[in-house]
Order: structure tokens, then sequence, then C-alpha cells
């Protein structure tokens, strides 16, 4: 049994990790074609830069075997010579991975990269200057991470939680130069700033470019005090709902007093019943339109306040039973559009879509 146990142990342990291994994908990153003279120094620091950015990517696996080869050279293995898709599809095949970022350095620094993803395309193409190590990484970054930018967050109540695409990221500062300035990749993204005891401010879609420091200010306003509002909740229904009971026993009574016949101000005397046996029925319509009106009054009466009672019913079981306390971070979640942070943000995942 024990042996059965162990046995079984390994064999899920087995199928763990090709799972594990199965739901990273491969990214070869070739050596870096050198086309103009003493540019063994960028093309060395850029090369390594970008090994580095694989290697911290999550759900990526760098193929440390394409290293020693660069694009030109692969042409010559595949038997391709041209810079196409059947060519780039040729070049992950034989290199027995599932992407390959690979490029070019001239004279001068300036580069061209390209991370090509097999029957899928291009995923990304940058070119810049490498003028230092600094410029390398920045590059590398934007062909692995993406185009950065940046966004400053204010509002007139400082310390309020900052949410990108239903995140928490950080707080809002009060001044601009008092901000630390949030890293995103470039794209759409949705911001909403929450603090306990103030109203939600509505979602604001922000576009993040390349380079670009992208401010947004939010005003907040103080959010009335739950117990206020369930207090004044129960005084409105109860005021309501006594209206309500008071119109409802008025109209039935009223009601009552009709149907057992009452007088409504005229008192037939011998002459009007005469007046009546002679078909003269002057003043009879007084009376009738007078009962009439008394009829139709209370039966409004009554509707009216049923309708009262209903709501100050309704109000009571609001302001006892309904909880207006709300979760900050739940109130400020919305739809996931495009999460993507700088490394800086640790525990952040990033996105990665082709």
């Amino acid at each position: 049994m024990k042996l059965n146990k162990i046995a079984g142990l390994a064999l899920a342990s087995i199928c763990l990790l090709a799972t594990t291994e199965a739901s990273a994908e491969t990214v070869s990153v070739m050596k870096l074609d050198e086309l103009g003279s003493n540019v063994n120094k960028q093309t060395t620091a850029l090369f390594e830069a970008i090994r580095d950015q694989v290697s911290n990517a999550p759900n990526y696996d760098l193929d440390h075997n394409a290293g020693d080869i660069t694009y030109t050279e692969m042409q010559m293995v595949t038997g391709c010579d041209r810079d196409a898709i059947a060519c780039y599809d040729a070049a992950c095949e034989t290199l027995g991975s599932s992407s390959m970022i690979f490029g070019s350095v001239k004279d001068g620094g300036e580069a061209h990269v390209i991370w090509y993803v097999s029957g899928k395309g291009i995923f990304r193409e940058v070119k810049g200057k490498i003028t230092d190590r600094q410029a390398a990484e920045r590059l590398a970054q934007e062909i692995v991470v993406g185009a950065m930018g940046k966004l400053i967050v204010t509002s007139n109540v400082p310390g309020a939680d900052v949410f990108i695409d239903g995140k928490r990221v950080g707080m809002t500062a009060e001044y601009e130069q008092n901000a630390t300035p949030i890293e995103l990749v470039t794209g759409n993204y949705v911001v909403a700033v929450r603090k306990d005891g103030y109203e939600k401010a509505d979602a604001v879609k922000v576009t993040i470019e390349k380079g670009q420091t992208e401010k947004l200010h939010v005003d907040m306003e103080v959010a009335t005090d739950p117990e206020a509002i369930r207090s004044g909740l129960k005084i409105a229904g109860w005021t309501t709902f006594g209206i309500g009971v008071a119109a409802l026993a008025a109209g039935t009574l009223t009601q009552v007093w009709i149907l057992k016949g009452a007088d409504f101000g005229t008192t037939p005397t011998d002459d009007f019943n005469k007046k009546l046996n002679r078909g003269d029925t002057t003043g009879y319509e007084k009376i009738g339109t007078k009962a009439d009106r008394l009829y139709k009054s209370t039966i409004g009466l009554l509707a009216g306040g049923g309708f009262l009672t209903a709501a100050g019913i309704a109000l009571l079981c609001t302001g006892y039973l309904y909880d207006f306390t709300v979760d900050v971070e739940e109130a400020a979640y919305v739809p996931k559009i495009n999460f993507n942070l700088s490394p800086e943000y640790q525990g952040m995942s990033m996105g990665w879509n082709f």
C-alpha cells in the first residue's frame, strides 16, 4: 500500500510538472545581428537586457540554446533567405520554440528588434538607439513588457485608494509634486478612486501613451452617514404610514356613513314630495350631485391612503433592514481591460496578450 501511495504521488508530481511546463511558452532570444562596425558593446548590452527581461517575465521560459545564433545564420540553417512569415515559422520550428526575439544593431547604436510568435505573427516590433546600458534596458523592457507611460492621480482627498482595471495600485496625493507616478504599459485603462466615508466618484477611462505622463484629478464628496440615512427613512416611513392609515380610516368611516343613508343637508318636505309626484325634480339634482361628489372623494381617499400606507411600510423596511455600508474595494471594481503594471509593483501579475 505504501509503495502504491509513493508511486501515485510521484506520478501526480510528474503530471503537475508537465502541466506547469506546458502552461509556460518558450521564447528564444537570438543573438542580434551586427550591421555595423564598433557596435559589439551595444549589441551585447541589448541582448543581455532582453534575456533578463524574458527570464523575469511570468508565463515564459527562456530558451538558452538560441543565444548562439543570429537570425541571418538561422536563414542559412533553414535554407530560407527572406524576411517572411514562412521563414519566421521555419526558424521557430528549428529552434523548437513557440516564439523568438531577434533583430539587429547598426552603426550609431540604431536597433531594430522583433518578437515573433509562431502561427500568430509579429507580437511586438520596436526601434531605438542604444547609447548606454540604461537605454538598452529601456528598449528591452519595451519589446518584452511593452512601451511604457506614466499616470499621476491626484484628488482633493489625499490618501484615497487608486484602482486600475479593478486592482488597487496605490494612493492619491493632493498635489502633483507629491504624487508617485504609476508606470503602465501603453493602452487604455479604467481608473477609479475610492475612500471610505466619501461618495464613489465615476470611474474614468485613461489612455497611456509611450513616454508620456497622463494626469488625472478626482474630486470627492463626503458621503452621508449611513445612520443618518436610516434615521431619515424611519421618520419618513412612520410619518407616511401614519398619514396613510388615517386616510384609510377616514375614507372607510365616510363610506359606511354613505351606505347607511347619510343626510346630505336637504330634508324632503310634503311640498317637495308633491313636486316629485308631479314630475318636478327641482332641488333633487342638488342632493344627488352632492352625494356623488362625496362618494367619489372617499374612493380617492381610500386609494391614496392605501398607497401612502404601502409607501410607509416600504420606507420602514428599507430603514430597518437595508445595509447602507459598502465595501470600498467591491465598489471600486470595474471590468478588466488591459492590466499591465511595471515590474516595480510587486505582487501584480502582468498581462501577456497575443
